[in-house]
């Protein structure tokens, strides 16, 4: 018995970490923190987490000059110009990454981030209407967006970057009449206060 429990301890960072490998995910809520459906409009709770309780060091060197495209990523086939672009204007998110945040439509952006050391590109959660609050300091990323289904919804998260995929750290969902009603996130890209 104490064999096994000594393998299982071992094992855990590895076996953890290959169940988790899809990208986004739900783990354990900071204290304080949890997701929850408000039903009646104005009500939405918003996060006390805070963008320095998840420091980034910051990349100082210089930017990876190729992009890390695969050949059936049409979207990222599609928009190297505004890649090239965030990767000029350097780092605005957890230290060494630069959002590429690109317009698909009405009240549609689609968003992902190019690490500038290796120029690998990663997908940032949301949804329709998405709006994002985020720091070069912080590995803390805030999402707005709208689920315009039948019942209309408001959601807001808080991701953590880890280093190779965001956990989900907090979610409020907001039963809305229309999904215009949805508000925004107000500091994109700034210090926080």
């Amino acid at each position: 018995m104490r064999i096994f429990l000594l393998c299982l301890l071992l094992l855990w960072p590895t076996l953890s970490a290959w169940a988790q490998d899809s990208g986004v995910h739900d783990e354990a809520q900071a204290p304080g923190q949890g997701a929850s459906i408000s039903n009646e409009p104005g009500t939405a709770k918003e996060s006390t987490l805070r963008f320095e309780d998840f420091p980034a060091k910051i990349f100082q060197l210089k930017a990876a000059k190729n992009i890390q495209v695969h050949p059936s990523d049409s979207w990222a086939q599609a928009v190297k110009a505004d890649i090239r672009q965030a990767m000029k204007r350097g780092a605005d998110f957890a230290g060494h990454f630069s959002v590429v945040l690109v317009n698909c439509g009405t009240a549609c952006i689609a968003a992902r981030m190019i690490d500038l050391r290796t120029g690998q590109l990663f997908w940032i959660p949301g949804g329709y209407q998405l709006d994002l609050e985020y720091h070069v300091r912080s590995r803390l990323m805030r999402v707005a967006w709208a689920d315009p289904s039948e019942n209309p919804v408001c959601v807001r998260q808080d991701f953590e970057w880890t280093g190779r995929k965001f956990v989900k750290r907090y979610e409020d969902r907001e039963k809305v009449v229309d999904t215009s009603e949805c508000p925004g996130l107000a500091y994109i890209g700034k210090p926080p206060q």
